[in-house]
């Protein structure tokens, strides 16, 4: 029997789902509430993520009752070795055929790359581009330092691939100024990824980051679950599903009609359920709402049409409505990942390593880099490892999710957390204002404190700008001033995990300073600059270029500069896309100075690199240890390239802006002077999100594919890759 619904009661209870919303950051397609955190300050800066996603990366959430397989051993083969003169330094490189001959796995779908996001509708020349990768060294005060890779590999292709971490090490010889195998190897076969890699300093103990699946623990033996006995309740929450089941015996047809591309599948899709069968009835029912000329079941859709997506549920036969109940618990589930820290303490790699649980909070869009550093015995006597990465929760309520990052810190002596208090060390939750798109942990041993650099897609004071959150978030957060961190620049992005810059990494110099690395548009005309450190500060900018390095002060004066609305900015491009670049769009590469918490008060900026024509992008800046610093960046789409400006799907721009055209190295000192360079590679490359390490002496150790420049791309899947070295020849 046809059932009059009313609209008054509907939308009443809509009024009550509205009113629990709130809070920052961006809005999710199954709620736009922002739940707060249970510990650690407010939760005005969250941001919530898109409710479609499904499980992450490898994670089931089928109940997978199977056992995890360990880890077995490898073989890598080493090859040729090249050597290129810079003038003031040289590079060895040599062949190096990844464990047992397998590719490497191709980078996840929707990766935000500072200038670009990897999509799967890239050129199908060229594919993709790498799954980031990591390296660690140890024995860097010796002739012979090693070097640790983690690598995420692939067996198979299509539906059939699967991927695994792999671990390998590689030793310096000094003969050949290059790498040798060690045989010390392993596939990690419980890890569907490996990431963030350490090594003590004597080499006896390595650990990786192993991202796993869904409750993966309860399959394998783990020496610990460390978020079970230490983590907030957000830290504990691994799914969704009794909020989803809730919901589902709530307000069904509330969840449809404002899910509608998620969920009306289930009636489209249906080989026996016709929409002109329910609409006579709601033409009765419903003699108000205008169902148009050709109505169907995707006619019924948004708020304002949940009664009559109620209707048509309320018409379902028993046998109808638990096969949609059970599509929706289908569709609508998702599931956290795990990752876990796996140790070898005096072990070759082959044998299995102790497992700890130590996130559960990784889902969805696997965003930025994973690194994992190791601290042995600091003045406190404490050895710990801390990571940083990007995390989801989910909404209590209504089964959507929410997106940011955390920075876990990890006592090692007694295997332990402490995330919340006074003596916390770390965070689960926050960094910036928004989503998260890129984050990456550092650590000053002169102050002996973790933080992170992270890129967001939210701005609580410069909104207007259209522009978004640089910040660095140290590991004490008991102050509520410091639960966001400190606000470092500015950056086009959006929750699309689209931006054009970012900050890449934090360097340290003393206990009071730290070098940040910095990739943006250039915001403000010098003829602007120049007036308003003229009217506002006296300043006077006609012996040399106006702008940040003269910046300082309580404030910063570009923050200065922007805080006030009638202070002009330059008109810029659209974000996605356009008909061409212009320069507008344009990056630069600049260093920011700031201090050992991470404020930029009373500092300044530099801009060591910008051209003309190109976007470039993919600094690295690793200390040398003598006062002197390597400096790179790469070049990508130009103007001159007359192709279409698309940072998504454009066959050829978007990979335009993930494989650059040719990478540049340069040495600099602690005051940002260039002393030697740039010099072009064009043989040579590094990943966008990868780190290099330094190896001792002036060396400096990192590893990509071959051929990574555009003109000559080998593609984003190979199973021989590079292990290169820089020798600087300010190295004694």
């Amino acid at each position: 029997m046809d059932k009059l619904f009313s609209k008054k009661l509907l939308a009443l209870a809509f009024t009550v789902v509205l009113a629990s919303c709130g809070g920052g950051g961006g809005s999710s397609s199954d709620s736009d509430s922002d739940p707060a955190p249970s510990t650690g300050g407010d939760g005005s800066g969250q941001g919530s993520g898109g409710g479609t996603d499904g499980s992450g990366t490898g994670g089931s959430g089928s109940g997978n009752t199977t056992p995890l397989p360990d880890n077995e051993p490898g073989t890598v083969i080493v090859g040729d070795i090249e050597t290129a003169d810079l003038g003031f330094a040289r590079i060895t490189s040599r062949d190096i055929t990844l464990p047992n001959g397998q590719p490497n796995a191709k980078e996840v779908h929707g990766l935000p790359h500072y200038i670009s996001r990897t999509d799967s509708t890239q050129d199908d020349n060229l594919k993709s581009v790498p799954m980031r990768s990591y390296t660690a060294a140890c024995a860097t005060d010796t002739d012979k330092p090693r070097m640790f890779v983690s690598k995420t590999i692939s067996e198979g292709s299509g539906d059939d691939e699967v991927t695994y971490g792999t671990v390998y090490e590689l030793q310096y010889n000094p003969e050949t100024s290059s790498f040798d195998q060690t045989g010390n190897t392993t596939i990690l076969k419980q890890c569907y990824e490996s990431h963030g890699i350490s090594a003590s300093a004597d080499c006896s103990r390595v650990a990786v980051l192993c991202n796993t699946e869904y409750r993966a623990n309860e399959r394998y033996e783990v020496q610990g679950d460390l978020v079970e006995q230490y983590g907030s309740d957000w830290m504990k929450m691994e799914d969704n599903i009794s909020p989803i089941d809730a919901r589902i015996e709530r307000d069904i047809g509330l969840m449809i009609s404002t899910n509608h591309s998620q969920y009306i599948g289930y009636f489209t899709d249906h080989p026996t359920l016709k929409f002109e069968d329910f609409l006579p009835g709601l033409k009765t029912n419903f003699p108000d709402t205008d169902f148009g000329d050709s109505p169907s079941f995707k006619t019924i859709k948004g708020n304002e049409m949940q009664e009559e997506m109620a209707y048509i549920v309320s018409q379902l036969s028993e046998t109808d409505y638990n096969a949609m109940v059970e599509y929706i618990r289908e569709k609508g589930y998702k599931y956290n990942d795990q990752i876990w820290l796996m140790e070898w303490d005096n072990k070759a790699l082959s044998e299995k390593p102790a497992a700890y649980v130590v996130n559960k909070m990784h889902g969805g869009g696997h965003a930025g880099a994973q690194e994992l550093i190791y601290v042995e015995s600091d003045s406190k006597g404490r050895t710990s490892y801390a990571f940083s990465v990007t995390a989801r929760v989910f909404d209590g309520s209504y089964g959507g999710s929410h997106y940011s990052a955390g920075m876990t810190i990890i006592d090692r002596d007694n295997w332990s957390l402490n995330m919340s208090g006074s003596n916390n060390r770390g965070w689960y939750w926050l960094c910036g204002y928004g989503h998260v798109l890129n984050i990456r942990a550092f650590y000053n041993p002169g102050n002996e404190k973790y933080g992170a650099i992270c890129t967001s897609d939210g701005g609580k004071y410069y909104k207007a700008r259209g522009l978004n959150t640089i910040a660095i978030k140290m590991e004490d957060t008991s102050s509520t001033s410091s639960f966001e961190g400190n606000y470092n620049y500015l950056v086009p992005s959006d929750n699309a995990f689209f931006s054009n810059g970012g900050g890449h990494t934090v360097i340290p110099v003393d206990e009071d300073t730290n070098l940040s690395l910095i990739v943006s548009p250039k915001y403000i005309d010098d003829a602007e600059m120049n007036r308003f450190l003229q009217s506002e500060y006296g300043i006077d900018t006609s012996s040399g270029g106006p702008f940040d390095e003269q910046c300082s002060d309580n404030t910063n004066c570009f923050f200065s500069y922007m805080s006030s609305s009638s202070n002009p900015t330059i008109s810029r491009q659209g974000l996605r896309s356009g008909d061409a670049l212009d320069s507008s769009s344009l990056t630069r590469i600049g260093i920011a100075k700031v201090d050992g918490n991470g404020s930029i008060e009373g500092e300044g900026f530099k801009w060591l690199v910008e051209e003309p024509d190109c976007q470039i992008s993919d600094p690295q800046l690793i200390d040398l240890k003598n006062g002197r610093y390597l400096f790179g960046y790469a070049q990508f789409q130009c103007i001159s390239d007359n192709l279409s400006y698309n940072r998504s799907s454009a066959k050829n721009g978007a990979m335009r802006m993930l494989v650059p055209k040719a990478y540049y190295v340069m040495e600099i000192d602690a005051d940002l002077n260039v002393l030697q360079g740039p010099v072009k590679l064009t043989k040579y490359g590094w990943g966008g999100l990868d780190e290099p390490v330094f190896l001792g002496n002036g060396k400096v150790a990192w590893s990509y594919i071959k051929n990574p420049t555009y003109d000559n791309y080998g593609g984003g899947k190979q199973n021989v890759w590079q292990a290169m070295i820089y020798h600087s020849n300010s190295a004694n």
